[in-house]
């Protein structure tokens, strides 16, 4: 630190302020530590300093598959890229939905001393979440509170998702319009399915009942029920999915009875899963769940609240439609 500060020509106090991230120190000052820093190859004593400040600057974090997930893994990513910014390290144990594992897991963590925790859920959904998340400061993510410990959370705006969904096509002039969703007791299903019908209601349209179908979230389902919509004498002009996969199948499903898509049918999706939404012919249009931005945010309000001593805060992150070449105004019929 001394030889920091003669090289930067500024006193050793000052270095600790830089390098502990603590007092106010002018722009041009902190930029000549820093690259005095640099050129010397100076790195803390981390452990003296954690014991300094009571801190191990590591967040532990415990999910459910998380990392083998295409989507979900982004979570991981995006939070492990935030602590990684703030010199923090994160600590990731895959617990496999088994809650013996969960309440291991947390114990294991807590015992390293870890300054917060996370809980991470692959698919959104209510959790029974582990009472030693209660010790330290902790949040959930893409996950809420089911049991007796209320932990705040961060999730997806699901409902506006599908709204978001929805209004796609109702903007591009849509009037006939299906809804494609997962299992009828699938937590995302039943947001996504209320902002379509949100969706709906704003623009003044009235929801066909006989085309609010429910299948798996698999390409086969969104095929069956697309030919099934498509056999009525009347047949929709736009198909809103539940997700990218069953959005393929109504494509296909299209394709196959002779129509053009978008311009006979209008298909939007959910999820943006990669090497699919943007790899198929249209390439698809759909909404995001935001799991990179959950990861990050959780890290983030984590930190503000070990740094105030505040409890975390909980937020709803919205997602975003990703326009591509599957909606477009419906063909005159």
């Amino acid at each position: 630190m001394r030889d920091v500060g003669i090289l930067a020509g500024v006193s050793q106090s000052t270095v600790s302020h830089v390098v502990n991230q603590t007092g106010k120190i002018p722009e041009e000052t902190e930029k000549r530590v820093r690259e005095a820093i640099r050129e010397l190859g100076y790195r803390p004593n981390e452990t003296a300093r954690n014991l300094r400040l009571s801190r191990s600057h590591t967040i532990g974090m415990v999910t459910d598959r998380i990392a083998s997930s295409p989507f979900a893994g982004r979570v991981l990513r995006g939070a492990e890229e935030f602590a990684w910014e703030r010199g923090y390290l994160l600590l990731l144990v895959d617990a496999k939905e088994d809650p013996s594992i969960e309440s291991a897991a947390v114990d294991t963590l807590l015992a390293r001393q870890v300054d917060g925790m996370l809980y991470a859920a692959m698919a959104w959904r209510g959790v029974d979440a582990p009472a030693g998340l209660a010790k330290i400061p902790s949040l959930l993510v893409n996950a809420w509170p089911s049991g007796s410990l209320k932990i705040p959370a961060i999730v997806p705006a699901e409902t506006e998702g599908g709204r978001l969904a929805a209004s796609t096509v109702i903007e591009a002039g849509h009037r006939r319009i299906a809804y494609l969703g997962g299992p009828q007791d699938d937590p995302a299903r039943v947001e996504r399915e209320a902002g379509f019908r949100k969706a709906m209601a704003e623009a003044g349209l009235a929801v066909n009942e006989a085309w609010v179908l429910s299948g798996d979230y698999q390409i086969s389902s969104g095929h069956a029920l697309t030919l099934r919509l498509l056999s009525s004498a009347e047949p929709p002009t736009a198909v809103v999915c539940g997700n990218d996969r069953m959005a393929v199948g109504a494509i296909t499903a299209a394709l196959e009875k002779g129509l053009r898509v978008p311009e006979d049918l209008s298909v939007v999706g959910y999820d943006d899963q990669e090497d699919l939404a943007d790899q198929i012919t249209p390439a698809l249009t759909t909404v995001t769940i935001p799991h990179y931005e959950m990861g990050r945010t959780a890290v983030e309000h984590l930190l503000e609240a070990l740094d105030s001593g505040l409890p975390p805060r909980g937020a709803t992150i919205p997602g975003t439609l990703v326009r591509r070449g599957s909606v477009a105004a419906p063909a005159l019929r």
